[in-house]
């Protein structure tokens, strides 16, 4: 999936956070082929190798914690994508993704730039 979205995005640096890492590896150490979960592992440690990895840091959590108090206060629920929401306003970066259901909602609350595919 990482590539399709990679040649779009082709003059701007990709960053990623470390709790989309820990989401993606996750899943690669999930699979039970072990030929294949090995792969996937190494496919995916070149990946975030080659893009900055951002830091979940105090201002994040702070960050994370004020965005998932207003959404509560209005009755939505968006788990820990305002963790990744979070690291992207503190860090002045985009967020890409295919979950339109939260981040949207997100968005409409604090502003956050945001890229569907």
């Amino acid at each position: 999936m990482i590539k399709p979205i990679t040649k779009k995005i082709v003059n701007e640096p990709l960053s990623t956070t470390v709790f989309n890492l820990f989401e993606a590896q996750m899943g690669s150490y999930s699979i039970k082929n072990v030929e294949l979960r090995n792969k996937a592992i190494d496919k995916l440690n070149k990946t975030f190798d080659r893009i900055d990895v951002l830091l979940f840091l105090r201002g994040d959590a702070l960050k994370a914690a004020e965005i998932a108090g207003i959404l509560k206060r209005r009755g939505k629920t968006v788990g820990v994508d305002v963790i990744t929401a979070a690291i992207a306003l503190n860090n002045g970066c985009t967020v890409v993704t295919r979950n339109r259901n939260h981040f949207q909602q997100i968005s409409e609350e604090t502003g956050l730039e945001v890229v569907f595919y």
